[in-house]
């Protein structure tokens, strides 16, 4: 199909990546449709911007496509892929979509177990504010463009590498399905134990990506994975950074609190640098983008075009606030991001209470039992929604809410486990406020990699009926 353009049917639509997909193909001429369950912001309101048209699953969508782009999260029973082979449609993965429609630009991806999104969208606004006018794929929405996905004149195309499986027809990581000029390895850490069983073969998935990096390679050093990635890359250039001097190339230093954000210093660098966003693990997502560019936008202008980042939408997002009340978004599923999460609100925020929907396959399942305890100890108060399909997870793998709840309460640290977050929240929050004789700035964080069963939401709307 590459030179012609024709009808192209996307199922599973609403995930972050085949949404951007979608935005992709639409922007270089293609007829795009798309499927899915469920539809919830933030991506069916980009797909509508870019006049891409939606639907829930049926055999009809696919009769008079020329191309069928399945998600990962569509299984082979799913009627629509049924459709597709029976009538014998060309199928691909997203991963193939890309390299067949963009195979010739340059790529620069973006991989880690953690802040990915963030340092993927740093790197496009810097380069587009350096005038490179690149292409970029995000697994998420940066506020400066208010879209995942665009098609840029440029020659670099810069992609969020997921390590997650690519489709039902292919187990392989996205993210090996790029021959990567640049890349990014930021920290690793254990996740996604629905296909890697345990860290090792979660690790390998990252070992073997490196392996691709053609010309230079910016990895999170100073402990064990960072090792094995340097030694088994076969990049021409590699540096390594960290959030200290532990055996890394490159570290913060003279870190100075702002209003919301922080400036800094990296080491063996001049120029000092200012970053607008709440979370000190931006600093280090910063660190990582620095010395990707470094040889083709010098210190000065990449301290200039930082000032003006926004952030993404949904990563410590504040998205309401009123009597000293602040909501934020956040879309957290991991231990490590909770804590670092609650420690950033904590810098900014006299109290931290922290709204969890225990959602993808890591947060509804027990093996990061110990490290959920952890994390939730620092907040000020948890409250724990439904576990999302909790009837698909087996009861001896299954997340053990009232033992972290037991645990966060022994600490003094009052926790809940209830459907009606949004309820229990509002409650906390007025008889604190009613008992508080100075007025304290209180954040309400909601984390959770969907849609929180609308708890957000509700929340947001009792607060502005409330009586304060």
């Amino acid at each position: 199909m590459s030179g012609t353009k024709g009808k192209v049917h996307i199922i599973g639509v609403c995930g972050t990546a085949m949404a951007g997909v979608a935005a992709l193909l639409k922007s270089i001429g293609f007829d795009v449709s798309g499927s899915d369950s469920m539809f919830y912001p933030p991506m069916p309101d980009q797909l509508r911007r870019f006049g891409i048209k939606l639907f829930q699953f049926s055999p009809e969508n696919v009769k008079d496509k020329d191309l069928i782009i399945v998600g990962n999260a569509i299984s082979k029973d799913n009627i629509e892929v049924q459709s597709a082979i029976s009538l014998g449609k060309k199928i691909m993965s997203y991963p193939e979509a890309i390299n067949e429609f963009f195979g010739d630009k340059t790529f620069f991806v973006v991989a880690g177990t953690h802040g990915k999104t963030t340092t993927t969208s740093i790197i496009s606004y810097i380069l587009n504010k350096a005038g490179y006018d690149p292409s970029f794929l995000i697994g998420g929405i940066p506020k400066n463009f208010g879209v995942s996905a665009r098609v840029g004149k440029g020659d670099i195309f810069v992609i969020e590498g997921d390590e997650y499986d690519t489709a039902f027809f292919d187990k392989k990581p996205k993210f090996w399905h790029f021959k990567p000029k640049r890349a990014i390895i930021g920290q690793v850490e254990y996740d996604h134990a629905d296909i890697y069983p345990d860290f090792e073969s979660y690790l390998s998935a990252f070992v073997e990506f490196s392996k691709k990096v053609e010309e230079k390679l910016v990895f999170f050093g100073g402990n064990k994975a960072g090792n094995i990635i340097s030694e088994n890359s076969k990049a021409k250039h590699k540096v390594s950074y960290g959030y200290e001097n532990d055996g890394v190339d490159f570290f913060p230093e003279n870190i100075t609190k702002t209003e919301i954000g922080y400036e800094f210093s990296i080491s063996k660098i001049s120029q000092r640098f200012r970053i607008n966003i709440l979370g000190r693990h931006n600093i280090i997502n910063t660190i990582a983008s620095f010395l990707l560019l470094e040889d083709m936008i010098s210190p000065e202008n990449f301290s200039e075009y930082l000032e003006g980042f926004e952030g993404v939408r949904r990563r410590l997002e504040i998205i309401f606030s009123i009597k000293n009340i602040y909501v934020i978004d956040d879309f957290a599923h991991h231990p490590t991001e909770i804590e670092s999460g609650i420690k950033s609100a904590r810098e900014f925020f006299d109290k931290v209470i922290l709204a969890f929907e225990p959602r993808s396959f890591t947060s509804r399942t027990s093996i990061h039992q110990e490290g959920f305890k952890n994390a939730f100890e620092k907040a000020d108060a948890v409250f724990i929604g439904k576990i999302y399909r909790e009837e698909k997870i087996p009861e001896n793998k299954k997340l053990k809410v009232e033992e972290i709840v037991s645990h966060l309460k022994k600490k003094g640290i009052c926790a809940e486990y209830n459907q009606s977050v949004s309820e229990r929240l509002a409650e906390f929050i007025l008889n604190t406020k009613s008992r508080e004789k100075e007025e304290k700035k209180i954040a309400v964080i909601f984390m959770s990699s969907g849609d929180f069963y609308g708890e957000k939401e509700k929340f947001i709307m009792k607060l502005r009926r409330a009586n304060f």
